[in-house]
């Protein structure tokens, strides 16, 4: 009877290993752990099970490492990522400043070249010079004759049309 009590006995160490052993394979490291912890607990001197609770905690080490590792290479993108935005945003604000500049020296410029009123009047901006208003005038004449001779060509189409033909 002890005999068959002993052989019982491995056959539950054999069956939590196995049930532990398919828990990793099936990527259930977590499960497998928990299996072998059981069987561990009633069979605390099994060498298959101590053996497999040793290969299964330095797996998770290792995963525990490589998520760490992973978490480190996500941080270290994302601080690259804002860097990179920093020195895009810099770029731009000096390019920004570097325009301003350039209109305010042209702007200057442009003063300095106009001539200055002399104290006392003041311009007006709806006043033009002599010759822009000049041109303007011609403009409108042209445009007015072309608009006649338009016109009178019409006209002299329909009354030819309403002439008699015998």
């Amino acid at each position: 009877m002890a005999l068959i009590a002993v052989t019982v006995q491995a056959q539950d160490a054999d069956n939590f290993f196995h049930r532990g052993a398919n828990s990793y394979i099936n990527s259930q490291l977590n499960l497998a752990i928990q299996i072998v912890d059981e069987g561990l607990f009633q069979h605390p001197n099994d060498a298959k099970l101590n053996a497999l609770k040793q290969k299964l905690e330095e797996e998770k080490e290792k995963q525990q490492q490589q998520n760490q590792q992973n978490q480190n290479q996500e941080q270290e993108q994302q601080e690259q990522d804002q860097q990179e935005q920093n020195q895009d945003q810099q770029q731009e604000n000096q390019e920004q400043n570097e325009e301003e500049q350039q209109e305010q020296e042209q702007g200057e410029g442009s003063e300095e070249n106009d001539p200055k009123p002399e104290e006392g009047k003041e311009i007006d901006s709806k006043e033009i010079s002599k010759e822009d208003a000049e041109k303007i005038l011609k403009a409108l004449a042209q445009k007015e004759k072309e608009l006649l001779k338009d016109f009178k060509k019409k006209k002299s189409k329909d009354s030819a049309t309403h002439d008699k033909d015998w």
